[in-house]
């Protein structure tokens, strides 16, 4: 993600009654109720704490679809206060006819989201993926950051439902104020020092609950390697990556090679952000068919429906129905986890 603020496309947004015809074993048709999905997918409540704590499950076939939902707000909003999400998604599921499997939600490094927040989203049935920015690394190595790690890996533990957690992602794009102001003097190495000091910090605390997601840019003719802390490390690899030449052949054929590399390490992988401009309906249309067939190691998707570099909000507009391909794609049995068993 670029981090510019873009101006708001006009006229191509959707206020729409929930379709019916998505059926989950688990519930009626039409729009899935927070009740049902709380009962079905959602384990405890208040009582998830006492229970054994147990990170995302892993679609043994399939895969989550997932979002960042915040399409009116310009990028710089909608990162930094989760409630303009809120706000956006309950409307997004109506439109979609189903509840989302994942829900991106950005934070700063000194403000974690609250787990209250978090709460809301799981009572609709997704779980969190929490973006969770980067601070310089040498200051996390130094331990000066320990109490505030610790404080956060015990929230989450309380917490106790399963919870995504993407720790300084695209940090292979190191030409980015992002990486440059993380990185600082250590590069790579000391990238792979604070992800492995995060990580020790929230095992000792016990937030078993929490899968660590590796996700860099696909922009990287090394499969980001040297940015790898390890696969004890790691229990998600992720990739983003964008249709920025409005050619999805060019997405899937730059995918390949990345997604070739990392199954050898035998971790499930996600594709953590995606987005495309002027050929929405072609480009997710191709991920929906290529995944199931070309990537079954990839157990998630996510779209970014939003504003960063460019505008990548979903439309429905003449010659290019973006929503409605990405409504169909939810549509699919095969992106229905965790509602229809796997």
């Amino acid at each position: 993600m670029a981090d510019e603020k873009i101006p708001t496309r006009s006229g191509h947004r959707r206020h729409r009654v929930p379709r019916a015809g998505w059926r989950p074993r688990v519930c009626h048709a039409g729009l899935v109720t927070a009740a049902a999905v709380t009962l079905s997918v959602v384990s405890g409540g208040a009582g998830a704490q006492a229970a054994t704590l147990s990170p995302p499950a892993v679609p043994s076939t399939g895969a989550y679809l997932g979002a960042f939902v915040a399409p009116h707000q310009a990028q710089a909003q909608s990162q930094s206060d989760i409630r303009i999400e809120l706000s956006e998604l309950g409307n997004f599921d109506g439109v979609i006819g189903r509840p989302l499997g994942l829900v991106h939600v950005f934070q700063n490094w000194k403000n974690p989201v609250r787990t209250s927040v978090l709460a809301a989203l799981a009572s609709t049935g997704a779980t969190p993926v929490v973006d969770w920015t980067c601070t310089v690394d040498a200051d996390v190595i130094d331990g000066s950051q320990d109490s505030l790690i610790t404080s956060y890996a015990q929230s989450l533990k309380k917490y106790g439902r399963p919870v995504f957690l993407r720790w300084f992602w695209e940090m292979n794009l190191v030409g980015g104020s992002r990486a440059q102001a993380c990185l600082g003097t250590l590069g790579s190495t000391g990238y792979i020092e604070a992800w492995q000091h995060i990580w020790t910090i929230f095992r000792q605390v016990g937030a078993s609950n929490v899968a660590f997601v590796w996700c860099p840019s696909i922009v990287s003719p090394d499969f980001a390697v040297p940015y790898y802390p390890g696969d004890q490390y790691v229990d998600w690899i992720g990739v983003d990556g964008y249709d920025r030449q409005q050619d999805p052949a060019a997405v899937i054929a730059e995918l390949l090679p990345f997604y070739q590399h990392w199954m050898a390490d035998g971790k499930p992988m996600m594709i953590g952000e995606t987005g495309a401009t002027t050929d929405q309906a072609s480009y997710l249309a191709d991920l929906a068919s290529t995944l199931p067939v070309t990537f079954p190691g990839i157990k998630a998707l996510l779209y970014y429906d939003s504003r960063s570099s460019s505008d990548w909000t979903l439309v429905d507009r003449p010659g290019d129905l973006g929503l409605d391909q990405f409504i169909a794609t939810g549509q699919l049995a095969y992106f229905s986890f965790p509602f229809i068993s796997s």
